[in-house]
């Protein structure tokens, strides 16, 4: 369940392989005792406790796949990106954020996280490039926005080691499925990664990872193309957005609730077709369909 990094510095496996609704992360052994992230699920709090009390969650991003496990810990300092921390304990600023607000009267986000939206608050907010000092172990804040505005990760200098959260080199590939979510931010962050060129790398949900590296960054930022391929592709004759939906272009498939899923299926669709729309690729037609332009 945890597997020691450096001296100081402890991986936390989540449970189902930190696949959602739960999340790998960090646990920092040092005279301030931190979890980066929190969601990894109750089987994983007694290995956690014999660290000794954490005073610190830092979440890398308001997703309840990461936070939901605050909770937890009621007695640990919440610190994060100060554009990620007004989602992290309103209702209406996480469904603002998200965008489904355009959805929320057929969803119950309390059915899915009973409690996500305690009374609570970000003690601290965090920005790119702050060192921030435990006592025997510094991480550097590394801002990655794309998946969301304040979506952080960690870097460790001494070892190389790259915490990069939701940037997770999954064969999904990036997901950018939230309101506020941005694309071409993502991309910058995804290349920011490889900028690092970390020894080893450390992601939320794909886990440790330290053999081809720049490789599989290389890899992960394509799909994005790949994404605008299949999208062009399937506009070869005009198409709704609905009938878009409907060809799962991006997911595949829709997981449960399929609301949920399919909404932001739609939402990452839209965001490609601005792209390939501001690229002069596709137009967006007075009836509400869309066409490539060639």
């Amino acid at each position: 369940m945890l597997i020691k990094l450096t001296e100081k510095l402890y991986f936390i496996a989540g449970e189902r392989k930190g696949m959602f609704p739960f999340c790998h992360g960090l646990l920092v052994n040092a005279d301030i005792k931190v979890l980066i992230d929190s969601s990894f699920g109750r089987s994983r709090l007694e290995p956690i406790q014999a660290f000794g009390n954490v005073d610190v969650i830092i979440n890398t991003h308001y997703h309840p796949d990461h936070t939901y496990g605050n909770r937890l810990f009621p007695n640990a300092k919440i610190w994060a990106h100060h554009l990620d921390a007004p989602a992290l304990f309103s209702r209406e600023v996480f469904l603002t954020y998200t965008g489904l607000n355009r959805i929320e009267n057929r969803i119950s986000l309390e059915d899915q996280f009973p409690g996500r939206f305690a009374k609570r608050h970000v003690a601290r907010v965090l920005s790119d490039g702050e060192l921030l000092d435990f006592g025997g172990i510094s991480l550097q804040v590394v801002h990655l926005p794309g998946h969301t505005p304040g979506h952080i990760g960690f870097y460790q200098s001494d070892e190389g080691i790259l915490f990069s959260s939701d940037i997770d080199l999954s064969p999904f590939g990036p997901w950018y499925g939230n309101a506020r979510s941005d694309l071409e931010d993502f991309i910058v962050s995804i290349r920011k990664v490889a900028n690092f060129n970390p020894r080893v790398l450390v992601t939320s949900h794909t886990g440790i990872i330290v053999d081809r590296i720049p490789e599989r960054v290389k890899v992960y930022e394509e799909i994005i193309e790949k994404r605008d391929e299949r999208i062009l592709n399937a506009l070869s004759a005009e198409k709704s957005m609905t009938e878009l939906v409907n060809m799962k272009l991006i997911s595949k498939r829709f997981s449960e609730p399929e609301e949920i899923a399919r909404f932001f299926e739609q939402v990452m669709l839209e965001k490609h077709l601005e792209r390939l729309i501001s690229q002069g690729k596709v137009v967006s037609k007075a009836n509400g369909y869309y066409k490539v332009c060639f």
